[in-house]
């Protein structure tokens, strides 16, 4: 098509109307006006008249012409561009740009005889080519389809793609007109070989009885179970396959069944022993499920280098194949022989480097096994260690001499040769970057080691600076020049720069619902800037990140010159979005179950479920509105009625959350508008609250964000289980409390994983400020700090240590109020929705939910009241077991005091403990059994010694 239109633009332009003499041409005319049509109708989307590059006033040249062009066919929104040109009254011309749209795919249907669900078409066709693929790929959709009903025992299906354009706006409704025919059944089926089990039984497994559908993909299947089934039984050479003679009519189908069990295999092992678990890691037959001869040549070899790496110097280990009688029997020979210690070292040749410095980068001692694997790595380290220094031609011998006994000397003959230091170093060829930006890239100065990895590095990082200046083309040659001694060289780098590639338009593609500005705002590259490396691959994460796109490609469009057109070509995601689950949480709780109403713990356990509807760039501007639902069924909570306290199962806990999110709409930082309703238990209380909430995020880094947050919300508590004289002031004049909050915080996080880390940390700080003057009752300051270090420990095993620190302290502001009886008091506690508590699966574990705290913030019957400060520390060792289950040591320990001015650390509180993990696909499920290290009387009881806890997801 472009050939043709390019082709009429000359015809039109160079030889325009017949009533122009023929020699007349209205090249370097000039331009007085430029339309758009698309289908006739008059366009003024600015999106599309950028592109031009036949602007009003300048005189018209055909290379203009020919790039508007190759910008409007690279939108991939027209399949047509037509250019006309007519002369003006004035003396210029007009040019016409007539643009046939593509009727864009906007909806899929299907129609027909079926058979098969729309649900599984749709998906079928979803998976490889999107759930609306384009009209050019209708075709391929068609052979899939065909390929779907093949697979399921229609043979002969016919189907039909047939698109319907729709105008205003332009779009195609594609129907797939599908007659699915008979369905293939099986007629005879003939069994060749011996399937080890009787004819029904395989058949039955097979689901290859006569008169069963013909669906030949998922026979397959079951003869591959059939034969892993026989590979469990020892038949590892055992194989299957099918061959079917279809009818005519493609409605029945006669089937033969080809079976080869093979023999049974047998492994045995011979000489030395090594333990059976070990064994089958180290020859996986039976995990494999096969005899191939690699597999069994590998085998022997691991066992070699299991034994190597155990100090049996010497050792060796064979296998043969024993046939016999219908069984094959594969015999492993170990050798292990004598197991070598080191003597010590025969060191020589060496002088710029001590036997000092030497020896402990070598990885072994005398008295260590000899693992002569071991000293390769060691011997490689000492050479490394001399290259830096210069050494550049270091050559390293080594031998090992038996001494008898089991002693080895490794023998190490270092011949060091020259030490080469740098002398001057030379930039030659650089014009378009300065001499100076190319010296500070470079690390290499006078007068240190010569060192080929560090130079290698200095070349790669000049590179890098000109790729990400828009130099697709630039050569970096590094020219040593030795000294006849080679005890000094000179370097020059020569640079060859090719020509810088700027950014001439930038084209947006695929999105339909996305404004063009959204994309165009959010990557790095801009018209007029350098088509940098670092720009694209920033522009291709940063649009991958937004969650808007199934697909994000970025590609240079080259036509001729240094201003090249950037593509931004999109796939959008499905716009809404629902996700639903349900669970089980057991959770220890405090009831006043004891002889006199004391505090006791019980294990309850509760169904819960969630529910959650999203919506993703609303309006095309990347907004996000959301609703969240999540429900749990607790245990009835009826202080004031011991009789019904604890039974039977009601709506403790709810939380419904809509949410409005829109990326940078403040300052640069992410809005997010919130209006939640929720219910919650605490141990010693239960609570409603409603509110509001609005916070902007700005990432500062790729690791660092701050936080900005105002909120409103009005919290009422009920359902208290501490006595009038127990309950803070605050709680008895405001069971129902407004509060008018603004707050902070700062966070740095480089966690590798945020559901299981095993390295990083996350640091994070927040305070807040709640005043009347703000709209809310009562007021105060709180501050909440807390850091999280993970370390992946040194081996095979993947063992983490986690830990954490926490440390809130809070005031309430003083503030005059009536009490019940009418006389003026000062109120200066914080809400009980806004106190601090600690102990549960989540904080110090050992503890029921709430349960630790300094003796006056626990009440007489071991019911907590919750402080003005609170510290935690945690630590956690976390160990792999088997495959996706893993175990946990932990000792965690703090406590809640009533007012900062009381913070003691030697009134802290802990527990020790361990636990089980699962890693399954919603996160570490764990459960956890801790033991206090120090156990209060209350009440007139002492507190239980254990406290489990379930859950899913990591304690911190």
């Amino acid at each position: 098509m472009r050939v043709v239109a390019t082709i009429f633009v000359l015809a039109a332009l160079v030889h325009p109307l017949a009533a122009q003499t023929p020699e007349t041409s209205y090249v370097g005319w000039p331009i007085e006006q430029v339309q758009v049509l698309i289908e006739s109708r008059p366009s003024v989307d600015p999106a599309l008249l950028d592109l031009l590059e036949t602007r009003v006033g300048q005189p018209l040249a055909m290379a203009d012409v020919r790039e508007s062009i190759t910008h409007l066919y690279t939108l991939g929104r027209f399949e047509d561009v037509r250019v006309d040109a007519a002369p003006s009254p004035s003396g210029g011309i007009s040019l016409r740009y007539e643009l046939t749209p593509i009727h864009g795919v906007s909806e899929v249907e299907f129609e027909g005889a079926l058979a098969l669900s729309k649900g599984t078409l749709r998906r079928a066709m979803t998976e490889r080519y999107g759930a609306t693929p384009t009209l050019g790929r209708a075709a391929e959709v068609v052979r899939l389809f065909e390929q779907v009903y093949r697979d399921r025992g229609y043979l002969k299906p016919t189907v039909r793609a047939v698109p319907r354009q729709l105008h205003d706006p332009d779009r195609t409704v594609l129907t797939f007109e599908i007659d699915a025919g008979p369905l293939a059944r099986i007629r005879n089926v003939e069994i060749n070989g011996n399937p080890m089990a009787a004819r029904t039984e395989v058949l039955g497994k097979l689901a290859a009885n006569p008169s069963d559908p013909y669906q030949q993909t998922e026979l397959q299947r079951r003869l591959s179970d059939y034969i892993a089934r026989l590979k469990r039984r020892g038949y590892y050479e055992a194989s299957a396959t099918q061959n079917a003679q279809v009818s005519t009519d493609s409605t029945a189908v006669d089937l033969t069944l080809n079976f080869q069990p093979g023999p049974v295999v047998t492994v045995t092992y011979e000489g030395d022993r090594l333990p059976p678990e070990r064994l089958k890691e180290l020859v996986p037959i039976e995990r494999e499920g096969s005899v191939d001869e690699d597999l069994l040549e590998d085998s022997a070899q691991a066992i070699r280098t299991h034994l190597h790496q155990q100090g049996y110097w010497k050792a060796d280990a064979t296998w043969r194949r024993l046939e016999t009688d219908g069984k094959l029997t594969l015999a492993f020979r170990i050798t292990a022989g004598r197991q070598y210690h080191v003597a010590d070292f025969d060191l020589t040749g060496n002088s710029a480097m001590s036997a000092e410095e030497i020896r402990p980068l070598l990885g072994m001692k005398p008295g260590d096994l000899f693992i002569d694997s071991k000293l390769t790595t060691g011997v490689a380290t000492v050479a490394a260690h001399y290259q830096q220094r210069g050494f550049s031609q270091v050559q390293i011998k080594t031998a090992a001499t038996d001494k008898g006994n089991g002693l080895v000397t490794p023998v190490i003959v270092v011949v060091e040769g020259p030490r080469t230091l740098v002398g001057t170093v030379t930039i030659a060829g650089s014009s378009a970057i300065s001499e100076n930006e190319i010296r500070a890239l470079i690390k290499t100065v006078e007068g240190e080691p010569f060192f080929q990895p560090r130079i290698a590095a200095d070349r790669d990082r000049v590179v890098l600076e000109y790729l990400n200046n828009g130099f697709a083309s630039i050569d970096v040659g590094v020219i040593p020049d030795f000294s006849a001694d080679r005890t000094r060289v000179n370097l020059t780098f020569k640079l060859t720069e090719g020509p810088q590639t700027l950014v001439d338009h930038i084209l947006v593609v695929g999105n339909r619902r996305t404004d063009p500005s959204v994309i165009l705002n959010e990557i790095p590259l801009k018209p007029g800037k350098p088509l940098g490396l670092e720009d694209q691959i920033e522009s291709q994460r940063r649009l991958s990140s937004m969650g808007l796109f199934r697909r994000v490609r970025i590609t240079e469009l080259r036509h001729g010159g240094t201003r090249h057109d950037v593509l931004v070509t999109v796939e959008e995601a499905a716009a809404t979005s629902i996700s639903y689950g349900g669970g089980v949480e057991a959770t220890q709780r405090l009831r006043a179950t004891g002889p006199g109403g004391e505090a006791e713990q019980h294990l309850e356990f509760a169904p819960r479920g969630f529910f959650d509807i999203g919506r993703r760039n609303v309006g095309g501007r990347n907004r996000t509105v959301d609703l969240y639902a999540r429900v749990s069924l607790q245990p009835r909570d009826a202080p004031n009625d011991p009789s019904k306290d604890g039974t039977g199962l009601t709506i403790g806990e709810y939380r419904v959350v809509g949410t409005y999110r829109a990326p940078r709409a403040v300052f640069g930082g992410d809005a997010t508008l919130t209006a939640a309703a929720e219910q919650g238990i605490r141990s010693s209380f239960s609570f409603t609250r409603q509110g509001l909430n609005a916070d902007t995020v700005r990432r500062l880094t790729q690791t660092t964000r701050v936080t900005a947050r105002y909120s409103l919300n009005s919290t009422h508590t009920f359902n208290e289980r501490l006595s009038e004289e127990d309950q803070a002031t605050i709680d008895r004049l405001f069971p129902r409390v407004r509060l008018s909050t603004i707050s902070g915080a700062v966070a740095r996080d480089t966690r590798d994983d945020v559901l299981d880390p095993e390295r990083g940390t996350f640091l994070s700080a927040e305070a807040s400020l709640a005043s009347r003057a703000l709209g809310g009752q009562v007021g105060f300051i709180k501050t909440y700090l807390q850091g999280f270090w993970f370390h992946r420990l040194p081996g095979r095993r993947r063992i983490v240590f986690a830990s954490r620190a926490t440390i809130g302290l809070a005031d309430g502001f003083t503030r005059p109020g009536v009490d019940e009886n009418g006389n003026p008091i000062l109120i200066e506690d914080l809400p009980a929705s806004e106190r601090f508590f600690a102990g549960g699966d989540t904080s110090i574990r050992g503890y029921a939910l709430d349960t630790v705290g300094a003796p006056n913030t626990i009440t007489a019957n071991g019911f907590p009241k919750g402080g003005n400060a609170v510290l935690i520390l945690n630590g956690e060792l976390r160990v792999p077991v088997w495959r996706e289950f893993g175990t946990a040591l932990f000792i965690d320990g703090g406590n809640v005091f009533e007012r900062v001015t009381e913070f003691d650390l030697g009134e802290l509180r802990g527990a020790v403990g361990f636990g089980l993990r699962y890693k399954s696909p919603l996160g570490p499920i764990r459960v956890d059994v801790g033991f206090k290290m120090d156990r209060r009387e209350i009440g007139g009881q002492l507190e239980p010694r254990t406290a489990w806890h379930f859950s899913i997801g990591q304690a911190f």
